[in-house]
């Protein structure tokens, strides 16, 4: 049975850099049957986040995912792109300054604040690297004696790298600190959708990521707005 921990990890590794080896691995077989089990699981149960479940709660959740996700989402979830289209996905909309970026970075969907910029023409700009989530992200990697990997050394808020501190937390046995950042860091995701929308179909697969993203994040809200 896959873990939670193992769930954000493996959604990480989706929008970061990875070599096929580890793709392939990844994509295919009972990993990718797993981690969509555990995704159904997430989605529908607020109780158990960062917990281990039995066989019988686990026969006991078996709502459909189209129950939460749309069918164009279920489809593309069900038939993960080979390496080398997540590859040229990645080279033509996961990269800076071309006409169709789609970058997966925090800092560029909200907006600067007076504090972070320290300067006039900044201040409550967006669309720009390097603002109060990157230096959020920054801070709290040190804090917690963590590495940041050098492809990401710019972007601290790059979703791989947000997603992956959540299974961090999780693996570390912080149940409610993961919540409280699953909580706080990913209302960016909305205009992010978006603009994977604008995409067209071939981005339905990280739509539906985001969407399972955001569906687990507001489970959790349910939870804590009821704790």
């Amino acid at each position: 049975m896959i873990e939670d921990e193992a769930i954000f990890s493996i959604m990480s590794k989706c929008f970061a850099p990875i070599d096929e080896r580890e793709w392939q691995a990844l994509a295919k077989g009972a990993t990718w049957s797993g981690f969509l089990d555990g995704v159904r699981r997430a989605m529908q149960d607020e109780k158990t986040f960062g917990c281990s479940t039995g066989a019988f709660q686990r026969a006991a959740r078996r709502c459909p995912l189209q129950d939460f996700l749309s069918a164009g989402e279920v489809r593309a979830l069900f038939a993960p792109p080979s390496f080398d289209e997540k590859r040229q996905f990645a080279a033509r909309h996961f990269a800076g300054g071309l006409p169709e970026s789609a970058v997966p970075v925090e800092s560029l969907y909200v907006r600067w604040s007076q504090s972070v910029s320290n300067q006039a023409p900044f201040s409550h700009a967006k669309g720009l690297y390097r603002g109060d989530s990157a230096l959020y992200m920054s801070e709290l990697i040190e804090r917690l004696g963590l590495t940041l990997p050098e492809p990401f050394a710019s972007c601290p808020d790059h979703l791989a790298i947000e997603l992956d501190l959540v299974a961090v937390l999780l693996r570390s046995g912080m149940r409610e600190e993961a919540r409280c950042y699953l909580a706080e860091r990913f209302e960016w995701l909305t205009a992010y959708r978006m603009r994977l929308l604008a995409l067209g179909e071939e981005a339905s697969f990280y739509v539906g990521l985001v969407d399972v993203i955001l569906g687990i994040r507001a489970q959790q809200g349910v939870r804590q707005a009821s704790a």
